[in-house]
């Protein structure tokens, strides 16, 4: 039984992944499919939305539910993985709202894919923004996270970025995750940004926050070297 208990007006860092490691998304449908989730479980009604299968995320952002579990911030889904930052705003709000967006994707993915048992690898893990520093750092840290998928930048967090550029226009592309919300690049409705844009008020400030954040190439010579070469 989980002891911590989510207080009310208070932001959160969640994360989990499937078990063993393995995929939890493996093609458009699926993180389509969790987005959904996000979107039409964040309600305190008991009866929830009914044959959500036939939801895709444009239909779901135009039923989105005005009495909210918890106010969605940012998010990021990976293969096998995934990242929302929440403030709750309903009493157990964010226990309840795991629980359904949980259960739901797991019956659906083990039906699509035939399969049975635990899909996420034990209980979800939650660390609580108690600081600036934290919250100035976890809506860069969670997009970031897209970054592992990028080939030439594999290991990057040991080994630091050979190309920031390159690695920037990547996470601008990425579709399943709430940074291009944030860009003014995609409509997503049910995220809440006053917080986030307090700290990152446009597409430039974002973009330059990333290049102060990545880390610089280990092999790559300082520009001291540089000189002596």
């Amino acid at each position: 039984m989980r002891i911590f208990a989510p207080t009310n007006g208070e932001i959160y860092h969640i994360f989990n992944r499937g078990t063993e490691k393995r995929k939890i998304f493996t093609c458009k449908k699926d993180y389509e499919r969790f987005i959904v989730n996000l979107i039409l479980f964040n309600t305190a009604r008991q009866n929830t939305v009914k044959n959500i299968s036939r939801y895709n995320i444009e239909r779901a952002c135009q039923k989105i539910p005005e009495d909210a579990l918890v106010k969605i911030h940012a998010f990021s889904l990976l293969p096998n993985h995934f990242h929302v930052m929440l403030e709750q705003v309903a009493e157990n709000g964010i226990p309840r709202f795991l629980h359904r967006i949980g259960m739901s994707y797991s019956l659906y993915f083990n039906k699509l894919y035939s399969r049975s048992g635990n899909l996420f690898q034990g209980a979800y893990k939650i660390k609580h923004l108690d600081n600036d520093a934290y919250l100035l750092y976890l809506p860069l840290y969670i997009h970031l996270n897209a970054l592992d998928l990028l080939e030439s930048e594999r290991n990057w967090k040991e080994k630091g970025i050979k190309n920031k550029s390159k690695s920037i226009a990547f996470l601008e592309t990425y579709l399943w995750s709430s940074l291009r919300e944030y860009l003014n690049k995609q409509n997503y409705p049910f995220i809440c940004r006053g917080i986030i844009d307090n700290f990152y008020k446009n597409p430039k400030e974002w973009k330059l926050a990333f290049r102060d954040w990545l880390p610089d190439d280990c092999a790559a010579p300082s520009a001291a070297q540089s000189t002596l070469q």
